[in-house]
């Protein structure tokens, strides 16, 4: 096994735990009972509690990041690339639901180098969908969206999207892409009532 399979493997294991007991209800000890491993090798990867925090959020956002960045990169229509944006956040987040709930967690315990980095992957994360949301608004109406609303919908799309990981079950709700495609129409349908 690779030092970043390693490495994957105990981040996945431990915002399991950590999902279940919260941040401070989860030991050095559980982690390695539940990861199978010593304390000392553990230690092999991180050096403690807060710093695994920061792995796991590093890990998550840097990977939906990479994702929102390919995005941008492809020459597709505004309503493709907001509606990509919403998918791929989504199934990442369903596949990854243990993460979601950690990286909602505060950062308060992380050192305040790490605290920014974070803070600046998802300043980073949140600008590819407030950009897309913006041409989204002005392709439908032809007018540019003061800063302060196009924010507030941005977030407003963010809280349907991270929320589903409260309530959503395949088993109970459908699937993954009908999930997606209502937040899409609801989000959608909600611009074009507010921009006429």
């Amino acid at each position: 096994m690779t030092e970043k399979r390693g490495l994957d493997q105990i981040l996945e294991q431990s915002a399991r735990l950590m999902a279940k007991k919260g941040y401070h209800g989860t030991s050095m000890r559980d982690l390695a009972q539940t990861t199978g491993r010593s304390l000392s090798g553990l230690y092999h990867y991180f050096s403690n509690k807060d710093e695994l925090l920061y792995l796991i959020n590093s890990r998550g956002f840097t990977s939906i990041v990479d994702i929102a960045e390919q995005l941008k990169s492809e020459e597709d229509s505004t309503e493709y690339r907001l509606k990509s944006l919403i998918s791929n956040h989504v199934k990442y987040f369903y596949k990854h639901q243990s993460e979601m709930r950690v990286m909602m967690f505060s950062t308060q315990q992380i050192d305040e180098a790490r605290s920014n980095e974070i803070k600046d992957l998802k300043d980073k994360y949140t600008h590819y969908f407030t950009d897309a949301v913006e041409h989204y608004i002005f392709q439908i109406s032809g007018k540019k969206i003061e800063q302060k609303l196009l924010d507030r919908k941005t977030y407003l799309l963010f809280g349907m999207m991270n929320w589903v990981y409260g309530w959503f079950s395949t088993n109970e709700h459908g699937t993954v892409d009908e999930l997606i495609d209502d937040i899409y129409s609801t989000f959608t349908e909600g611009c074009q009532f507010t921009t006429n």
